[in-house]
């Protein structure tokens, strides 16, 4: 037996190890979910570390951009979702410290992306928990710590991804967990099994996933962009049908940022390809321009009219930016801060007016740079925009070297850029973990590891 059956023998054996044990446990699982779910979610939380930490390689890379959407499936009102937010962070960090183990010095690497996020991290982390403007305490601490491991694990494991192997791995569990969360919404969406149409429908998403529609209907683009990118031999039957599902969540999320990034993230990926991709890009953009659902087109529609001009969302948007350039004039230096956008609304009288009253319970101005510049000053704001230059320009370094990874990652972070500018997805925990992810595999050039 030659010592590549050998190896695949031994994988083999492996899978079917996992698989048995799988089929063991599951009905301990099923006595677990219905009694005790904490519990559940600590055993599986340490079954996911062990995996990790025993098998490592493009294993843990995978399961890693897996699980972090699928978060996405549990309310993030509950008591759980906290739960499983700490589990994911855990994870991750074992799984960096594992990587140190492993390599102890990294190879090439490109730091200053790393410090821009790094830095960006920790001052998110802080400003959320308002360490030094409120009295100090060791619970305070412990949330500021919990919240900056994601930035500890891009810090201590981007640079010691080795290869391309592992960072495809990575994106392919992104697009994969991307892809389970919108057939998950699409199975749960009235607008589909009850033919909601216009405004109904618009609303009706609303209660399906909350106010998240704009952060999930991005990640259905990154987890799109993703896929669509692949380079797979024969993948366009597997893709296909999951490129399907991704289109049709994100056209039912009624997140109008969400179509401009879709638009922008599909255009520069075929961009510098002959005029056959071009062709099939035309023909996809035909059908959805000629075949789009009622309900969308409504919600399009209801963007902006020669009668009336913009809707009352998009007239909104608008005076909450004046509001924000305002705030951030007012305190250049140290912004207004965190979580008191809403409250400096109040304070100046600038809370825009929504069916004749002001809306006031604003966190945000629909804007993530703006929000930043508004809450956190110069400096905050500063390091939020620095990071996508950082990783742009490391973008646009690997893309020169004919790096076809590098054209996906762009085009995905050019999708998280344009939805920033109509909303704050940043700002939402799990799609913020998720971009981290994506920047990692553009820490560690294919060859220089």
């Amino acid at each position: 037996m030659s010592r590549l059956s050998a190896l695949a023998a031994l994988e083999y054996l492996r899978i079917g190890a996992a698989l048995l044990i799988g089929l063991a446990v599951a009905p301990i699982a099923g006595v677990l979910a219905a009694t005790q779910p904490f519990l559940l979610l600590a055993v599986l939380g340490a079954a996911a570390w062990a995996i990790l930490l025993l098998r490592g390689g493009n294993s843990a890379f995978f399961v890693t951009g897996l699980v972090a959407p699928l978060l996405y499936l549990i309310d993030m009102r509950s008591a759980l979702f906290s739960q499983a937010l700490l589990a994911l962070y855990g994870m991750t960090f074992l799984h960096a410290l594992s990587q140190v183990a492993q390599q102890p010095s990294a190879g090439r690497w490109d730091r200053w992306l790393v410090i821009a996020v790094v830095s960006w991290g920790a001052v998110v982390a802080l400003s959320e928990q308002s360490l030094f403007s409120e009295s100090f305490s060791p619970r305070r601490l412990a949330l500021v710590g919990i919240g900056v491991l994601p930035y500890l694990w891009f810090a201590l494991t981007a640079p010691r991804m080795t290869g391309s192997g592992q960072a495809q791995a990575l994106l392919g569990g992104i697009a994969l967990g991307a892809t389970v969360v919108a057939g998950a919404f699409l199975v749960n969406s009235r607008s589909l099994s009850e033919g909601l149409q216009g405004r109904d429908a618009w609303i009706d998403t609303y209660t399906i996933i909350g106010s998240l529609k704009n952060s999930l209907g991005l990640l259905w683009v990154i987890g799109w962009t993703l896929l669509l990118g692949w380079r797979v031999r024969g993948g366009w039957l597997l893709r296909a049908p999951l490129l399907a599902i991704l289109l049709t969540a994100i056209l039912f999320s009624f997140s109008r940022s969400s179509y401009m990034a879709l638009i922008v993230a599909t255009l520069l990926l075929y961009r510098r390809h002959s005029l056959k991709p071009w062709l099939i890009a035309g023909a996809i953009g035909a059908f959805v321009l000629f075949g789009l659902p009622e309900a969308v087109w409504a919600r399009l529609e209801m963007t902006w009219s020669p009668g009336r001009g913009f809707d009352p969302s998009a007239e909104t948007r608008i005076e909450l930016w004046g509001a924000a350039i305002n705030a951030f004039f007012s305190a250049p230096l140290t912004g207004i801060g965190w979580g008191k956008f809403s409250e400096y609304l109040v304070r100046t009288g600038q809370a825009p007016i929504a069916a004749g009253s002001a809306v006031y319970d604003l966190s945000f101005a629909h804007n993530y740079f703006l929000s930043a510049f508004a809450m956190l000053g110069i400096g905050g704001g500063a390091l939020s925009a620095g990071v996508f230059l950082a990783a742009w320009r490391r973008v646009r370094a690997l893309a020169a070297r004919q790096s076809h990874r590098a054209h996906v990652v762009q085009a995905a972070i050019l999708a998280v850029l344009a939805s920033s500018l109509f909303g704050e997805p940043l700002f939402d925990p799990l799609l913020e973990f998720v971009f981290l992810l994506v920047l990692a595999s553009l820490v560690v050039q294919e060859g220089e590891a």
